[in-house]
């Protein structure tokens, strides 16, 4: 669906811009990678990535004109782990989400993709789940969480599974949800604005805006039975949506019941 922000003489006046943030990106992106290195035989991945990359990978966002607010619902619980579900908008979500959550932190990550040289590797040293094909998929996620989770860490998941081509929500996939259900971990909405501005999809060129983050509290699974699971799955829409649209912060809903 086109974009009506978006022109050829927009997209013409932002282009060089736009390379010098790619290029800046990507060659930080880079150079934290580099500098990395050399400590991981020495100190747990998590560990190092939660004390000295997350912030740091958002970084770019500032250059980019694009600084980020993040507001964490009081109720939130930082000591523990869980599924953080994520609206998908932009190719930089990621670099969104290491600004915005504040705990040790792995994704998601199509099965094909960590047998990619060079990249494939450093999303297996950034303890990345790999996402088979088949039937029994949704059983090795869910293992996979509840190890994650014995290791104190936390998961990112983008349930839409695709970008949004207008800046709304596209419909949920229910694995994440089931997975995290099986594994008894909590669910936390985390919901972007401004991200669609910025980035969308098809687009190469960026432009600047405010990208504004809503953490909300844990949405707990453990227990939950197969017919609850598209009521979970509408709760954490509701919660997403309200931010998208209004700027709510929907936090109670995420305290009641099932």
């Amino acid at each position: 669906m086109p974009n009506p922000e978006r022109t050829l003489a927009g997209d013409l006046l932002w282009a060089p811009w736009s390379a010098v943030g790619w290029v800046a990106t990507l060659g930080w992106m880079g150079a934290l990678a580099t500098v990395s290195l050399p400590f991981l035989p020495f100190v747990p991945f998590e560990r190092f990535q939660h004390t000295h990359l997350h912030r740091k990978v958002a970084w770019p966002l500032w250059l980019l004109m694009c600084p980020l607010k993040v507001r964490y619902d009081e109720r939130y619980d930082r000591s523990r782990t869980s599924v953080f579900a994520m609206n998908h908008v932009s190719m930089l979500d990621a670099n969104i989400a290491c600004g915005s959550i504040p705990v040790p932190l792995c994704g998601l990550e199509n099965a094909a993709h960590l047998m990619v040289p060079g990249y494939g590797w450093l999303m297996r040293v950034a303890n990345a789940i790999a996402v088979p094909k088949g039937e029994k998929r949704y059983e090795v996620i869910a293992a996979a969480f509840k190890e994650r989770a014995s290791r104190g860490i936390s998961v990112l998941a983008f349930p839409e599974a695709h970008r949004t081509l207008d800046g709304k929500l596209r419909p949920f996939k229910s694995g994440v949800f089931r997975a995290a259900r099986d594994a008894g971990v909590p669910i936390v909405p985390i919901v972007s604005r401004g991200a669609y501005r910025m980035l969308p999809k098809g687009a190469m060129t960026m432009r600047p805006s405010r990208l504004e983050v809503y953490v909300a509290p844990q949405i707990e699974t453990a227990g939950l039975r197969d017919d609850q699971i598209p009521e979970l799955m509408e709760r954490v829409r509701e919660v997403m949506e309200g931010w998208i649209e209004r700027g709510e912060m929907l936090g109670h809903r995420c305290l009641e019941p099932l």
